[in-house]
């Protein structure tokens, strides 16, 4: 089954932050689907209790190496929906199944706009729901409030990176019930404000909450790191949707430091440290590796920059590193930094390896980046920086 998205969804999702198309998926599969599902328990992430005791559970990190799970990421009408509500080609940047069991607790209200999280910190990007159970007044409502995307918020102040002021709550009184049921498809803005009822009935209360981001606008943290068998689960048409995949471990973090048309080399490579997992926000979604870059350089070159962007993963041997980058704006004390600073031709003529084509990747004018901050940053206030 395809549907292709009407003219009048679109404006809805421009003016309200949502659309929704009916019957998305058809029984067959959703059926398909709910056998895989059942086949995997939900247990990534921080796990309230013994599944499937109340609770909210998730499916998530490389569960698409199933084919009967995977087809989802790739359904044409949820990525050709995404593709035209997004302007770009889209990037699946979670594959994620959440089981609300009977008796789990419902969610306060929020926006999933995230500076420390591979999911949230892309500066364009959607959910693609779909319920495989009814999401009415038993199970558990998605409760939306139409409108409050409030895309005015995001700036241009004319640095390398775009801005997000501070999210505006919405009244209480602004929510609604998109009453999504078994099969529908809701495509949801990033920054629109939603949140979830308790599920009080006896039956689970199933749905994937899919995100995609623009090619052009990748996450900030970086992405998150699917393996090769879930690039292979999909069909060679479908593999466009993974922007990186790779069985080798991210081993380092490191920072492309940029001042005026020069860049830092320390011992002969971009600085920067063995990576760490931060834990300091609980949750599933493994890939920011700013803290470990915060660690290396603080260590080595005595800074801290206020946030980092993604620029790309690069082979360094059986190992890969993460690369971000930060461009000194002139506002700092004039101190001497070890290492030689060097230009990008000089880096080729003197052979190095992805440094040049790192830096590439971070003067492209065709990408829009934002902000990334660690989890500790996050936690005390995500804009603060």
């Amino acid at each position: 089954m395809f549907r292709a998205l009407a003219e009048e969804q679109r404006a809805q999702f421009a003016r309200d932050g949502f659309t929704t198309i009916r019957g998305a998926l058809d029984e067959r599969e959703i059926e398909r689907f709910e056998r895989a599902f059942y086949r995997h328990p939900p247990l990534d992430g921080p796990v309230p209790g013994v599944y499937p005791a109340p609770g909210r559970y998730t499916l998530a990190k490389s569960c698409m190496a199933d084919p009967d799970l995977a087809f989802v990421a790739e359904h044409p009408t949820i990525v050709d929906g995404a593709r035209a509500l997004l302007d770009d080609d889209p990037m699946l940047t979670a594959f994620v199944i959440y089981d609300r069991t009977p008796g789990g607790p419902g969610i306060p209200a929020h926006n999933d706009y995230k500076r420390w999280r591979p999911v949230g910190s892309s500066m364009k990007w959607l959910f693609t729901i779909v319920a495989l159970d009814d999401f009415d007044a038993e199970t558990g409502q998605l409760f939306i409030a139409p409108g409050s995307h409030r895309l005015d918020r995001i700036r241009d102040r004319g640095g390398p990176v775009l801005e997000i002021d501070p999210a505006v709550r919405p009244d209480n009184e602004a929510f609604i019930d998109p009453e999504i049921r078994r099969g529908d498809l809701l495509f949801m803005d990033m920054h629109l404000w939603h949140k979830a009822a308790p599920n009080v009935s006896d039956k689970h209360r199933i749905g994937f909450f899919n995100k995609y981001a623009a090619r052009r606008h990748p996450p900030a943290t970086g992405y998150f790191q699917f393996s090769d068998a879930a690039y292979e689960a999909l069909s060679p048409d479908g593999r466009d949707v993974v922007a990186f995949h790779s069985d080798k471990r991210i081993a380092n973090a490191r920072l492309l430091l940029q001042n005026d048309d020069r860049f830092l080399l320390l011992d002969d490579a971009l600085p920067g440290g063995p990576t760490f997992h931060e834990r300091a926000i609980p949750d599933w979604d493994l890939g920011n590796y700013i803290a470990s870059a915060h660690a290396a350089t603080r260590e080595r070159l005595k800074i801290e920059v206020p946030w980092m962007t993604y620029v790309g993963d690069f082979d360094e041997g059986d190992e890969l590193a993460r690369v971000y980058a930060y461009e000194l704006n002139g506002h700092g004390f004039p101190v001497r930094y070890d290492g030689e600073w060097l230009q990008r031709d000089e880096l080729v003529e003197r052979g190095f390896g992805y440094e040049a084509e790192a830096i590439d990747r971070w003067l492209d004018p065709d990408i829009v980046r934002g902000k990334g901050i660690s989890q500790a940053q996050a936690r005390v206030d995500q804009y603060a920086y």
